[in-house]
Formats: structure tokens, sequence, C-alpha cells
């Protein structure tokens, strides 16, 4: 045994291992039982008459229906009230109303609009937490979920997180329960067809809460939605061309409609994935005609996957779209006759845009919990090669997008199709690596051939994850959009 005494360098870098050492496990113990998340939402209406309605936790469950809501056990609502949280699901609401103790109103500062609700678990706490903040035009409403003790991560995923599901859309209902008087309206009416999916109810809910009229047109009617809905079928003429009805109101138009493109690459699929579009888009042009109208906007939604596999093509709305062998026919096909129907039908509307969106990044996003799921399974690496690019944008950046065509605030790009995309694309294999590098997680890459064979057993498009291109927007960088998430770093900050 070498019993030689250490130099001053070795002791130096011995206690400087041994420190980096001891911060990475404190690190990981207060990862274990500690964790925080916030989600927050504008809302065109009077700070205060906000706060009557959120300090008061008896209605919580009118509004936040990702739980049933609170048993408030008195009329003080007030600091130290008993108060019982009421899970929803027949298995865990059952279990926590049988076995969890009462919570308690254990923070509430009117002059900060504040409210907080504690509930304790095994060795530690929840709290649930909103405050209201009065910002220009409005409000903006925070709500955090706090855990504390050792079983942090179990009720994280089983509890926490599933309390921020739908957001958005528990703000659009809040604000409809604001009385009138203490709202700030927008005089427009927006109809948006397609507004059930993810992007269609994240702009219905920003829309409502910035008090426009919104009307969805859709196929299945959903309860409590907070915006009027109308049934179609995406291609025939019915009751709900009244959608458009709206005296003294700009009538606006945003077209989302279209199956899900994740498909099986067939012809079969392809046909219905452009008749989807295409029907629809005719069907509202047909409508809007008919009724003799002329909108104040029609946003026709596209996407940049127009341009197949790029590959090293810097590209934005001046550029060609493919053709022969680089038109993908589930990718250029689809969205070129989907812009086509567009161009022909006989639309009426002082504005007209062609919105081709790129991926877009958001937390509950479906391409975001796609790929956490292949980060928290160690599968992060890259995809393929790693070397397609991936153009992007965030959803805030997204909506603030949509809401400057429609004239509600922002900035109003020049008329024609307009690139959804950021300014910094990246390559597959740098955004797999900042996702593992923001989740602390190893990731094996998942090479080509095993793309293809999961797409296969799963009935999905290996294209869709194996093809990439160079997408950014001149037309944006002409009309001085600034995008709140230039950056994919600045966009993964911003998700928990």
């Amino acid at each position: 045994m070498d019993i030689r005494p250490w130099t001053s360098q070795q002791l130096l870098c011995g206690t400087a291992l041994d420190l980096e050492g001891l911060i990475t496990l404190a690190a990981l113990k207060q990862n274990l039982t500690h964790w925080q998340r916030t989600e927050s939402h504008f809302l065109a209406a009077e700070p205060d008459a906000l706060f009557a309605v959120v300090g008061n936790l008896k209605q919580t469950g009118t509004w936040m229906k990702s739980f049933d809501g609170f048993m408030v056990h008195d009329d003080q609502r007030g600091v130290g009230s008993a108060v019982d949280l009421l899970p929803p699901g027949r298995v865990f609401g059952t279990l926590h109303r049988e076995t969890a103790p009462s919570g308690s109103i254990t923070r509430r500062n009117q002059p900060q609009r504040l409210v907080e609700f504690t509930q304790p678990q095994p060795g530690g706490s929840m709290a649930l937490r909103w405050i209201v903040e009065a910002v220009e035009g409005g409000a903006r409403l925070h709500f955090t979920v706090e855990l504390n003790g050792p079983g942090t991560t179990a009720f994280k995923h089983t509890v926490a997180n599933p309390l921020f599901d739908d957001f958005a859309i528990g703000c659009a209902r809040l604000y409809r329960l604001i009385p009138h008087v203490a709202r700030h309206r927008v005089q427009r009416h927006v109809v948006v067809a397609g507004g059930r999916g993810f992007l269609g109810r994240r702009l219905v809910a920003d829309l409502v809460c910035r008090g426009n009229s919104v009307v969805v047109l859709t196929r299945s009617q959903e309860a409590d939605f907070p915006a009027a809905q109308y049934h179609w079928d995406g291609k025939h003429q019915g009751p709900w061309k009244s959608a458009f009805l709206r005296e003294n109101y700009p009538v606006s138009l945003v077209n989302l409609a279209g199956e899900l493109v994740d498909k099986r690459n067939t012809d079969a699929n392809i046909d219905s994935l452009t008749a989807s579009r295409v029907d629809s888009t005719r069907a509202l042009a047909d409508a809007v005609a008919t009724l003799g109208l002329t909108l104040e906007t029609w946003v026709q939604s596209s996407t940049t996957a127009v341009f197949g596999d790029a590959g090293e093509r810097r590209i934005t709305e001046s550029s060609p779209l493919p053709t022969g062998e680089d038109a993908l026919p589930e990718m250029t096909g689809v969205a070129s006759a989907w812009e086509e129907a567009f161009a022909q039908a006989p639309v009426k509307a002082e504005h007209n845009y062609v919105l081709r969106t790129s991926l877009v990044f958001a937390d509950q996003a479906p391409l975001l919990k796609s790929l956490m799921l292949l980060v928290r399974t160690g599968l992060g690496g890259p995809v393929g090669s790693g070397q397609q690019w991936v153009s992007w944008i965030s959803l805030p950046d997204w909506l603030n997008l949509v809401r400057g065509m429609l004239g509600v605030d922002g900035v109003r790009p020049a008329d024609g199709i307009v690139h959804a995309a950021a300014p910094n694309p990246v390559r597959n294999a740098q955004m797999m690596q900042l996702l593992r590098q923001k989740y602390s997680m190893p990731g094996l890459g998942s090479p080509a051939a095993l793309v293809q064979f999961g797409a296969t057993v799963l009935g999905s498009n290996p294209r869709v994850a194996l093809t990439g291109r160079h997408v950014t927007s001149e037309v944006l960088d002409e009309s001085g959009f600034v995008f709140e998430n230039p950056t994919f770093e600045s966009m993964l900050a911003d998700i928990e």
C-alpha cells in the first residue's frame, strides 16, 4: 500500500472531486424529495374580478376539470379552513377520499391575489397555489403545484402533472365565469374548423381568454367546452353554416381540419388524408360563398412537410415545391392538394393566409410526449443518421403568429404563404442531445432499420422521423415578428 503523503495539488483535486460528488448527491436528493411546476395563462379581465373566482376554492371544479374540485368545510375560505381535494377516477379518487386526511387553506392574501391549498402526503405535502398578476391588458393566472417529501417522484406522475391537463381550456372556462363588466372584450368573431385537436384547443382557449367570440366546427361535441360547437362532417353543407353569422363583428376563419398524418404509407391512407383536407376546405369556401360573406381573414392551415425530405436545402416561402421523386406523396402530395383547394376556392376575404406549420413544441404536445418516452426509456439518441433537419416552433410563438394574422394583436404579416417556423432549425441529433441534457438521461440511437420496423409494428410512417427540412420564414423577418423562443434551447427552458 502506498502511504506516501498526498501533494497539495492531489489534496485539492480530491477535495474538488468529493465536493462535486456531494453536490451531485445533494441535487439528486433534492430532486427526489422536492418538485415544482408552474403554468401561466393570460386573461383579458380585471385582476380583482378574476381573483374573486379563483380565490373561491368552492368554484375551482367548475373550471379546472382535471380534478373534481374541492369541498370547503366552512364559508370563511380563510387560512386554516379545512378543505378536501376531490381527485377524479373511480380507483384513485375513491382511494384518496377514503384514506387521505383533509387539507387546508395555508395561504390567502387578497392584495397579492394569492390562495394556496396544502394536502398532507405520507412524509410530506402537496401545495396547490394560484396567483393572479396584473399585466397590461388584463391579468395573468399562475398555477403552481409543489411537492415535498419522499413520495415526490410517485406523486409527480400520478397526481401533480395530471392537474395541468388542459389548463388553457380550464382558463377559458374561468374567463366565462367572470362578470361581463370586468372583461376587456375584443370585437371579433372567429370560426375554427378542427378546433378540438391539440393546436385547435389551445387556439380556442387563447382567443376566448382575450375576449373574442369563438365557434368551433367539430365532428363530435365535448361537454363543458368553453366555445360554441357546431357539428359537421367536414364535407357536406348543413346547419353549421350559421356559425359564420354574427352581426356587428368582423368574421374570420381558421381552418385546421384534417386527419392525423402519422399513418402507414399506403395509397388508401394517402387518399384519406388528402380528402379530409380538400373536402373540408371546399365545404368551408362554399358555405361562405353561399352566405355572401366577405371574411376579414381566412387562415388556411398547411405544413412545412410539403417540402418532403429536403436534405441540405435552405427553404423559405419563395422556395419552389419539390417535383418528381422528391415530391413524397404523403407529404408534398397531400399538402400541395390542400393548398391548391384553397387557391381554387371562391374565397372572399380581406386577408388570406396559407400557414405552413412546422413541428410545434409545448407541454402536453403529442410530439414532445413521444420524444420524452424515448428519452426516459434510454432510447433518446439520434434517430436514423441524426443529420436530418428539424424545423420547429414553440406553441406561444405559433399562437402569437395566428393572433397577428387575425388582427387580434401583434404583427400582421403580409398576405400569402407564411412559414410558422423558428429562425434556428436543429439537426435531429442536436435536438435529441438537448432533450437528454434537460432530463439528465443517456440515450441509445435508433438506426433507420429499427425505426422502419417499429413503424411497421405501430402502423405509422417511418418517413415522419427519418426525413427533415431546414425551413425558416423570410415573411416573418420582413414583418418584424419577434420570436419569444428563437432557439431550441430557449424553448426547452420554458417546458417543464
